[in-house]
């Protein structure tokens, strides 16, 4: 029996397909070894694993006060500094001298023309903080207690309702190395129970000045830089069990 064999350009087929099979394994290995001309034995290439990592933002944190937060008499040393750093927290300090709950002031010591109370402050802040302090008081005093109560009331719940995430934080009123006026103990009782009615954390960190004329500058109200360091200690104190797990 003859076996037809098909034939193409006078080459038979099996012929044919033996030359493409050649030349597709020749390509194959052109390829392979261009990709790896110049590297070391063993290279691999890099892996998206490899690639630089971006670090995430600092929480943020946001204080606002009278001069004890901004940090007169301290010679660059400031509490809400310090408390940052120690937590590793991006900090904006909206602390004005001669403020308060009530207070405005428009003396030295404020940085401004005029500077409102704590509540007008509150517009200052950009973005959304992952904490927010309010601290002071003492330049309330001279003030009526309702009407204290009142402000301080209308500022934590202006703060709850517009930061509903961000933890809130107020701290009790502080004073100097001298004893603390009775006013000050009711001031202070005003505006922890404010800060329960609107359910932001109120941390007492009682007077850690007091007795202390060390840690009190030269102008005999403000605190000096290791001052600022026992406020610091007092308010990490206080926060440790605010933010435990």
């Amino acid at each position: 029996m003859k076996v037809l064999r098909r034939e193409v350009g006078g080459m038979p087929l099996w012929a044919i397909a033996l030359v493409i099979i050649a030349t597709l394994v020749m390509a194959a290995f052109l390829s392979s070894a261009s990709a790896t001309r110049g590297k070391a034995p063993g290279y691999t290439p890099p892996s998206d694993a490899s690639a630089p990592t971006i670090p995430a933002p600092m929480p943020l944190a946001v204080f606002i006060g009278d001069s004890y937060t901004q940090g007169a008499g301290g010679n660059g040393v400031k509490w809400p500094t310090l408390v940052g750093e120690a937590r590793g927290w991006d900090v904006d300090n909206l602390g004005l001298g001669g403020t308060g709950y009530m207070k405005t002031s428009d003396v030295n010591g404020c940085g401004r023309t005029f500077c409102g109370a704590y509540s007008d402050v509150v517009d200052e802040i950009v973005g959304t903080p992952s904490y927010i302090f309010v601290a002071g008081g003492r330049n309330d005093l001279s003030l009526p207690l309702p009407d204290i109560a009142a402000a301080a009331d209308a500022l934590f719940g202006e703060l709850r309702e517009r930061y509903p995430q961000t933890k809130i934080f107020v701290i009790s009123p502080w004073f100097d190395d001298d004893a603390p006026p009775t006013e000050l103990g009711a001031a202070a009782a005003a505006i922890q129970a404010a800060a329960l009615q609107n359910k932001v954390v109120y941390l007492d960190t009682g007077q850690p000045l007091q007795g202390r004329p060390d840690l009190i500058s030269e102008d005999g109200v403000h605190p000096n830089a290791d001052g600022y360091r026992a406020l610091a200690a007092a308010v990490q104190t206080a926060l440790d069990p605010a933010l435990a797990p």
